[in-house]
C-alpha cells in the first residue's frame, strides 16, 4: 500500500469510530504505554490530538509520563505552514495555546528547545508499517525536524490500528519510529 492509499483508507476508518469506541481504545493505548521500560526522561515533544481527526489522545500518555518524571519538561510543537517546518516550544501549566493553520493547537510563546535536547518525541501518524515507517498528513514537517534530533531520542506514534506489513513509497528521508503503541501492542522497531 503507498502512503496515499494509506493516507485515505485510514483515514476513513479513523472517521467511522465512535467516541465512545475512541475513548476504550485511547485507554488501551495508554496501557501498551506504560509498558514500555524508558530511560529517565527529561524533555518531551507531545501535541495535541486534531479533534476533527479522529487522532488517539496523546495527552494521556504525556500526563503519565510528567507523573512519571516530575520535572519533564514538556514541549509542543510551533509550526510554519508556509515553509513547512517547526520548532518545539517548551511549555508550562500556564502556557497559552491557539489553533492554528490547520486545526493544530499551538502554544503561542515560549521558549525554542533545540531538536538535539529531546528526549522523547509523540510523532503523529495515521497508520505505520512492520518496519516502523509512518503514513503523516503528508507535509513532512516531522521527518525534517526528526532529522536534526539525536539518534537516541525515542520516537513513539499511536494508532488505532495494527501496522500495515510496508509503506511501499517510503522516502529516503522518512524517520522510522522506536515504538508503535496501539491498543493491542507494542511494536519495537
Amino acid at each position: 500500500m503507498d502512503k496515499k492509499e494509506a493516507r485515505i483508507f485510514y483515514r476513513q476508518q479513523r472517521m467511522q469510530l465512535t467516541q465512545q469506541e475512541r475513548t476504550r481504545m485511547d485507554d488501551l493505548i495508554l496501557i501498551q504505554f506504560q509498558t514500555i521500560q524508558l530511560p529517565f526522561l527529561y524533555r518531551l515533544l507531545t501535541y495535541y490530538p486534531m479533534v476533527q481527526q479522529h487522532e488517539p489522545e496523546t495527552e494521556l500518555c504525556s500526563r503519565f509520563l510528567k507523573f512519571q518524571y516530575p520535572e519533564l519538561s514538556v514541549c509542543y510543537p510551533k509550526t510554519d505552514t508556509k515553509a513547512w517546518t517547526m520548532e518545539a516550544v517548551v511549555t508550562t501549566d500556564d502556557s497559552d495555546f491557539e489553533t492554528g493553520d490547520y486545526g493544530l493547537e499551538e502554544p503561542v510563546s515560549g521558549v525554542i528547545a533545540e531538536p538535539q535536547s529531546l528526549d522523547i518525541i509523540f510523532v503523529p501518524m495515521i497508520v505505520m508499517d512492520k518496519n516502523g515507517y509512518r503514513v503523516g498528513f503528508g507535509k513532512g514537517c516531522y521527518d525534517r525536524f526528526l532529522a536534526r534530533c539525536r539518534p537516541d531520542c525515542i520516537k513513539v506514534g499511536f494508532s488505532y490500528f495494527e501496522p500495515i506489513e510496508k509503506i511501499e513509497d517510503r522516502d529516503e528521508f522518512d524517520v522510522p519510529l522506536d515504538f508503535g503503541v496501539t491498543p493491542g501492542n507494542v511494536y519495537v522497531f
